[in-house]
């Protein structure tokens, strides 16, 4: 677990400035993920990892006379001094998820978000422990929202070769291991093929995560090429979860 995150340590700070430099298309997920906010005077939002602390920059603009409380939490320190650098009045940190999130008092954010990144998660244990704070870090009637990739025909397609190696280490370990946990290959700027980790999420899967983890389950949904919202697999680009803390929960 501590190599695999790691490794996307390392990954993401030799690949900070590439990664800065050409991610700023807007991607029609995030207008999925802004329906999900709701006006108020004041609204407080926690994101973790990936390169979307652009994503505050969307909210600002749909909400210019809200006043926003943002945390981006990210294991890169080259990718916080880029954030820094870009949004010098928003909150960046350099830290682990796990050991950030276990020291947050509760019922402390409105919004928790994750945009492709929790499915690099390593193991089933970290994973329900942070869904777990989640739930008892987030306020009453608010939401955590994710997306993650999915095993497309184009993600199979792309990627057998790996997924046959996951499939092969999942029957060597006796069903220890996840056949859904998948070394993704990746080329760097330093010229070499690097892997990042995968957990390729079902929706049964995280249907099942949000229910131990006490939320009440809004949407769970595969994004289409079209930005659909579907149960179809096949031609999804990613999954879309939408959960909310209630007061009084329900299994629906």
């Amino acid at each position: 677990m501590i190599l695999i995150k790691q490794d996307l340590k390392n990954f993401y700070n030799k690949n900070a400035k590439k990664y800065h430099e050409t991610r700023k298309k807007h991607r029609e997920e995030i207008d999925i993920i802004l329906n999900q906010i709701s006006l108020d005077k004041k609204i407080s939002i926690l994101e973790f990892w990936c390169w979307w602390w652009r994503f505050i920059n969307h909210v600002n603009q749909k909400f210019p006379n809200i006043k926003i409380n943002y945390i981006w939490i990210d294991l890169s320190s080259n990718l916080i001094k880029l954030a820094k650098r870009d949004n010098p009045k928003n909150n960046f940190i350099c830290e682990d998820i796990t050991t950030y999130v276990k020291n947050l008092k509760q019922e402390s954010f409105d919004y928790i978000i994750w945009t492709e990144s929790f499915q690099h998660i390593p193991t089933d244990k970290e994973r329900l422990f942070l869904m777990k704070n989640f739930y008892r870090i987030l306020r009453y009637d608010w939401k955590l929202i994710m997306t993650n990739r999915c095993l497309s025909n184009w993600f199979i397609k792309k990627y057998y070769k790996n997924i046959l190696n996951s499939i092969l280490k999942y029957i060597i370990s006796f069903w220890g291991k996840s056949y859904r946990d998948i070394l993704v290959p990746r080329k760097s700027s330093i010229k070499n093929k690097e892997y990042r980790f995968y957990h390729m999420f079902s929706l049964k899967e995280l249907t099942n995560l949000s229910k131990l983890s006490w939320f009440v389950i809004k949407n769970i949904w595969y994004i289409q090429k079209d930005f659909s919202i579907s149960n179809d697999r096949r031609n999804a680009r990613s999954s879309i979860s939408i959960v909310s803390k209630k007061i009084f929960n329900s299994t629906k």
